[in-house]
Order: C-alpha cells, then sequence, then structure tokens
C-alpha cells in the first residue's frame, strides 16, 4: 500500500541533504573568494605603501646619479618583503647623461628566489608574467620627470594561502561527497534506479519509428507510477499524431518539389544536404541525388557568410531575404535566401528558399558603375560641366566650372545659366535653348559670359538635352586666352604681310613713277608719242593689277570668315606662298614642293593658311638662325593621299630641334626666340586650328633626308588629314 507519508519523509530527507551541500558548496567558495581577495588587497596596500617610501628615498639619489646606493636600497627592499618580484627603475637622468632616453637598472629574483641584479634582454619577458604591476613617476624638486619605479609582486604568497584553502575545501568536500553518496545510492536504488531500470529495457525495444513496442510497467514510487502512466497516455498520442505528420510531410514534399523557387533542406548543424527540389538542382547545375548528402558550405564565396546563418538559425532566428552569392562552378551566382528551423524526418533541419537575382544585380552594378563612371568624369573633367533646368537654372556643376566662373557653390545655385549670358549674347543663347529642345544638342556655341566681379569671358559650349528631357547638360570651356592667342597670332601675321606688302610694291611703284616721269619729261621737250604712250599704260596697268591683287589676298587673310567648305590643298599652299614669298625671297630660302593639286578637304581657308604661315616662319626663322647665307637653305612642302584622308609635311634643313624643347614647342608663350621677334603663341595657335577646328592631328620631330645627293637634317612638321572627320569638325 501507498504510504504518503513515508513518500514525503524521503523527498524532504534528499532535499536536505542536497541543501546542505549545497550550503557548504556556497561557503567554501565564498570562504577561498574572501580570503584571496584579502590577500590581493594586503598585496596592493603593501605596494602602495612601498611606492610612496621608494618614492621619498629614491628621489635624491637619482637626481644625484647615485645609482650605486638606490640599487643597495631596492636590494633592502626586496630582501625585506618575499611577494617583490622585481623592481626597475628607468633612469631619465643617467639616460640623458648617457646619450639615451633612459637607463635601465633594478634586482630581481631568480629561480632559486635568490635577488640578482636585472638585466632587460634578459629579464623583460620574464616580469611581463608577474601577477601584479604598479608604474609611479619620481620627480624632482622642479616637479620634472627623473625616474619611472615599476614594483613586479610575485603570487608566491597568494598562491601558499590559496593552495591551503583549497586544501581545506578538498577535505570538506570528500567528506561531505561520501555521506551523500551513501544516503543517494540507497535512497535511489530503491526508489528510482530499479523502476527506471524497467523503464528503460521498454524504451530500448521500439519500433522503426522509435516508438516504444510494449507500455511501461505501472510500479515503484507513486512519481514513477504517474511517470509510467503518462508516458503510456503520450505513446498513444505520438502514434496518432505521427500517422497525420507523415501525411503532411508527404504533402509538403510534393509541393516543395513542384516549387519555381529553389528550395533544400539540411541538417540542423549544416553538414548535409537531405531535400532539394529541381529548382535547386538547376540554380546549382548538380543532380538532385548528387546533392544529397552534400555539405552546403561547398556553395558559399565566404565561409563567414555561412557562420552567420548558422549563429543565426542557433538562436532560433528566421532570415529573410538575405543577399547572398554563391560559388557555382566558379561563377558567382546572387541569390535571396531564406531560412527557418524546422522538422523534417524527426530530426531537427533548416529549411532554405532561393531566388535568383544573378541577372538584376549585374544590371544593378552595370547601373551603378555607369553612375560611378559618371560623376568621375563630371567631377574631374578639366573642363567645366554643369547640370540645368529647362529654364537654365543650375542644378549641380563640377569645381572646374565653378573655378570658371568665379563663383561658389551657394552662388550658383541661386542664379541661372541665362543670367550669367552677356546682354549682346542674350538672343543668341535663347535661340541656343530652342535648338536644343528641338534637336536634343548644340555644339561649339560661342558665347560671352559674366563672371565674378564683372568679368567678361569668351566660353566655347556643348549643350545635351538629357535623356528625362528635364535637365541639359553643359560643357563649357574658356578660349578667353585662345581668343586673345589668335588675335596677336593674326596681328603678328597681319604686321609681317603689310611689311611683304610694302616690299612687292616697291617695284611697280618705281616702275609706274618711271613711266610717268618718262612721259612727263617727253611732254615737256615736246617728244611726246602717242605710239609709245599704249605699251607704257599697259604696263602701268599691269602693275596696278598686280597691286589690286595684293590688297585682295590681304583683305582675304583678315576677313574672319566662319564659313566652312571644301579647299584644295595645293591652293592653301600657293596662297600662303604668295603672303610668303618676298620674305622667302629676302632669306634667299629655296622652296621644294611636292604637292597634288586634286587633294581637297573641309576646314576655315584662312585659319589653315594662318597655321602654314606660322609653320613656315618658325622654319624661316631657324634658318635664319642656324644656316649661313653662303650655304643652301631649303624648305620642303609635300603631301601625300592616305585613305580618308592627306598627309601634309613641311620639313627644313636648319638641324632640327632640340631633343629637350620638342615636346613643348606647341605650348602657349614657349619660345626660344628673343622676346622682340617671338611671342611663342605662333605654333599654340596652330595647334588649335589643326586639332580643334579641322579634328586632324600634327605633331613635330627630327627628320634625316637626302637631297640633290645631300644628307640634310631639319625640323619635321607633319599634319595628317582624316576627311569625314574634317568634315564633321
Amino acid at each position: 500500500m501507498y504510504n504518503p507519508k513515508k513518500s514525503l519523509y524521503l523527498i524532504l530527507f534528499t532535499i536536505i541533504i542536497l541543501t546542505v551541500t549545497t550550503i557548504i558548496s556556497i561557503n567554501s567558495a565564498y570562504n577561498y573568494i574572501n580570503i584571496k581577495n584579502n590577500i590581493i588587497n594586503n598585496i596592493k596596500n603593501e605596494s602602495n605603501s612601498m611606492i610612496i617610501e621608494l618614492r621619498n628615498n629614491i628621489k635624491n639619489l637619482v637626481d644625484s646619479y647615485s645609482i650605486n646606493e638606490y640599487e643597495k636600497f631596492l636590494f633592502n627592499e626586496m630582501e625585506a618583503s618575499e611577494m617583490l618580484f622585481a623592481i626597475v627603475v628607468k633612469d631619465y637622468n643617467m639616460g640623458k647623461l648617457l646619450g639615451k632616453e633612459y637607463e635601465i637598472n633594478g634586482k630581481i629574483r631568480d629561480e632559486n628566489w635568490n635577488i640578482i641584479d636585472f638585466n632587460n634582454e634578459i629579464h623583460e619577458k620574464l616580469v611581463s608574467q608577474a601577477y601584479y604591476e604598479k608604474v609611479f613617476d619620481v620627480t624632482n624638486n622642479e616637479s620634472k620627470k627623473i625616474a619611472t619605479i615599476h614594483i613586479y609582486i610575485s603570487d608566491k604568497t597568494l598562491n601558499k594561502e590559496l593552495d591551503k584553502i583549497i586544501l581545506n575545501n578538498v577535505v570538506e568536500a570528500i567528506t561531505i561527497s561520501l555521506m551523500l553518496i551513501l544516503s543517494l545510492f540507497l535512497t535511489i536504488r530503491h526508489f528510482i534506479l530499479k523502476p527506471i531500470s524497467n523503464m528503460i529495457e521498454i524504451i530500448n525495444d521500439t519500433d522503426k519509428d522509435g516508438i516504444p513496442n510494449n507500455n511501461f510497467s505501472l510500479i515503484g514510487s507513486k512519481e514513477i507510477f504517474l511517470l509510467s502512466n503518462t508516458m503510456n497516455n503520450m505513446m498513444e498520442t505520438i502514434k496518432s499524431s505521427r500517422k497525420t505528420l507523415r501525411d503532411n510531410e508527404n504533402r509538403l514534399k510534393s509541393l516543395l518539389q513542384m516549387s519555381p523557387i529553389a528550395v533544400r533542406i539540411a541538417t540542423h548543424n549544416g553538414e548535409k544536404i537531405v531535400f532539394a527540389n529541381t529548382s535547386y538542382s538547376k540554380l546549382l547545375q548538380i543532380d538532385e541525388t548528387e546533392l544529397l548528402k552534400q555539405n552546403p558550405k561547398v556553395y558559399y564565396i565566404k565561409e563567414s557568410i555561412y557562420k552567420d546563418i548558422l549563429d543565426s538559425l542557433d538562436r532560433n532566428e528566421r532570415i529573410e531575404n538575405k543577399l547572398i552569392s554563391l560559388n557555382i562552378n566558379d561563377n558567382e551566382v546572387w541569390v535571396i535566401a531564406s531560412y527557418m528551423n524546422i522538422i523534417y524526418d524527426d530530426e531537427n533541419a533548416v529549411i532554405g528558399w532561393f531566388y535568383d537575382v544573378t541577372d538584376k544585380i549585374k544590371i544593378q552594378k552595370q547601373i551603378e558603375e555607369q553612375k560611378n563612371e559618371f560623376e568621375t568624369i563630371f567631377n574631374y573633367s578639366i573642363d567645366g560641366l554643369a547640370i540645368v533646368d529647362l529654364e537654365s537654372n543650375f542644378l549641380e556643376f563640377n569645381d572646374a566650372y565653378m573655378k570658371m566662373s568665379g563663383f561658389s557653390r551657394k552662388e550658383l545655385l541661386k542664379t541661372s545659366c541665362m543670367k550669367l549670358t552677356a546682354p549682346e549674347d542674350l538672343e543668341k543663347a535663347e535661340i541656343a535653348l530652342g535648338t536644343i529642345a528641338e534637336k536634343g544638342f548644340v555644339m561649339d556655341f560661342e558665347k560671352t559670359c559674366i563672371v565674378k566681379d564683372n568679368r567678361n569671358i569668351t566660353v566655347n559650349m556643348s549643350m545635351v538635352l538629357l535623356p528625362d528631357k528635364k535637365r541639359i547638360l553643359i560643357s563649357a570651356k574658356d578660349i578667353t586666352q585662345h581668343k586673345l592667342m589668335e588675335s596677336q597670332s593674326k596681328l603678328a601675321s597681319m604686321g609681317e604681310m603689310i611689311g611683304n606688302i610694302a616690299h612687292q610694291w616697291r617695284q611697280p611703284l618705281s616702275l609706274i613713277s618711271t613711266i610717268a616721269s618718262g612721259i612727263k619729261v617727253q611732254m615737256e621737250f615736246k617728244q611726246f608719242d602717242e605710239k609709245e604712250l599704249i605699251p607704257d599704260m599697259d604696263n602701268i596697268i599691269k602693275q596696278t593689277t598686280y597691286l589690286s591683287n595684293t590688297i585682295d589676298d590681304f583683305r582675304n587673310f583678315i576677313k574672319n570668315s566662319n564659313e566652312k567648305g571644301e579647299i584644295q590643298v595645293s591652293d592653301i599652299i600657293k596662297k600662303t606662298l604668295s603672303i610668303l614669298n618676298p620674305s622667302i625671297v629676302n632669306h634667299n630660302i629655296t622652296m621644294v614642293l611636292n604637292t597634288k593639286d586634286d587633294m581637297k578637304i573641309y576646314g576655315y581657308e584662312n585659319q589653315l593658311i594662318q597655321a602654314l604661315i606660322n609653320i613656315l616662319n618658325n622654319s624661316k626663322d631657324a634658318l635664319k638662325e642656324n644656316i649661313p647665307n653662303s650655304e643652301e637653305k631649303l624648305i620642303f612642302i609635300e603631301t601625300k593621299n592616305i585613305d580618308n584622308g592627306l598627309i601634309l609635311k613641311i620639313k627644313d634643313n636648319a638641324g632640327g630641334i632640340s631633343e629637350n624643347i620638342i615636346n613643348k614647342i606647341f605650348e602657349p608663350y614657349f619660345t626660344t626666340k628673343h622676346k622682340s621677334i617671338g611671342t611663342g603663341i605662333g605654333l599654340s595657335i596652330t595647334y588649335q586650328i589643326i586639332t580643334k577646328h579641322h579634328n586632324a592631328h600634327i605633331f613635330a620631330s627630327n627628320d634625316t633626308y637626302d637631297y640633290n645627293n645631300k644628307t640634310y637634317t631639319g625640323a619635321c612638321f607633319t599634319i595628317i588629314f582624316n576627311y569625314k572627320e574634317s568634315a564633321q569638325s
């Protein structure tokens, strides 16, 4: 018969034993901690007292460079206290005397606990293992730091006391444990172990699903009785629920297998895959059967990502819409992944869903790269770039545009491109905006802008309507200096032309004057013959026609025509030489031409004539400076057809250009000539005309060649015209 009282006493007795054991353990631990803390506090208090004594006694010794004295003092301190492991003094006074930051002295205990001199190289690592370290500074009467003292405390004393405590606690624990083991063994054997053994036998005899074949015996204490009865009821419930679960799992597997989203189930520790649908095998490009039993870790690029996922699942956290990259056959595949813990085949498992977004990521990266590329070009372009709205209000601009305008960012954002336009160019600017609305772009648009401090600058602008149809991208370049250089070069060329014209006019004017004077003399002496007048008049007409032609050549040159058209290259060369002919003849220069009459390009005639004048003048000046009058002076002009264009070469026999400066000759205001004859803008303007206005290429080199069985060396200017590019420029 069940005895409630007996059972209660047994339970109470067991609780008392456990309580006593717990109290003894807590008390022992408390005593251990208290004694340990007291010892540690004593060590710290003693070290603090030692610091005061050391600071007071060693101050004067360090200040007076008495190393031997304070070393004796350190020895006495070490000998007086067993807990002292080492005392190290960083002596700044002695270090300064020796030319170092500090001198290290001190005492330390060896393995036999004898006191020896401290050696930093030998003992540095040893003192780092000390139980306790205290550092303090020593100052002189002027509050200047003269030394730093390190006190190292040994844990020898602490360990001795702790060993005693541990020994006592061990003895107590053993005694109490023996008593408890005996009591508990007798109690548990009778009331718990035997019934539980019977339960274990039943549990070990299970079916394929792990459910015991037999029910539990309803014997033993009341608690065992109730437990057995409860477990029998639970088994019946489990058997019923398992069938339902099996049916649900089969339905779930079918749904997952048909899912277009990649799904896999892995063991909870992530060591192997136990289920994978068709979509998952297609994602990984591996057969479904081969996927099973594999470790999903191999499909992750970074191990840290996989570890973070497992850590989150260990905390029973659900992971949703995590962007991760998979390594599939050495290719990067981006997926949106979700994970959660589930029960699969009666075991803890993890299910994962994977949605392939590789294409979207690639597109996103391309967009981002294009954005970064645009921002880089926009921000670091040497040309001024700005974005305005359809009313020309500034929205964004780079540093180059801000520097060109002279305004701050805040000031520019409060104004518009039209407000910075000079009044005389407002109408032209409005027309340009209308053209943008119609065509979507305007190229090489020049206007005058009013910038900071009411300065006027000339800018060359190109404007493009952005894809959103709401903003305009402006590219602007300050060409004020370039325009000035063009004017200077033009004036220089005009001055030379005027000189040439004056030289050319001397002979015809002299001839006209001679004929007129002859006629006058004949008439005065009444020897005038009308028959001789006609040839004289014809000669005068011929000379005046020549004078008129030279005036036309001058007028055509100074006319600033912006009209671009098809140009005969041979005509440009002829016109250039006609302008320069007097100067060429005067300097005894022989022109050697090898040109063809059928070569044409698109361009600005006057600009090209000016460019050729600048190059020929450069050659003329080089010949004048480097070649004596007694020697032959040569300038060669030759043309050659190429695919969709032509090559024009101008070379001389003046010895060539120094290699130190050949790369600088096209730079503005660079010249090797005296300032009275050279401005340094001629070749720079030539470079601008050829490259910017005609989309051509020009470069200078030194060339060695044979002519009339002689070898010559000189500069060679090569211009390459592309017919299509020159037509489009």
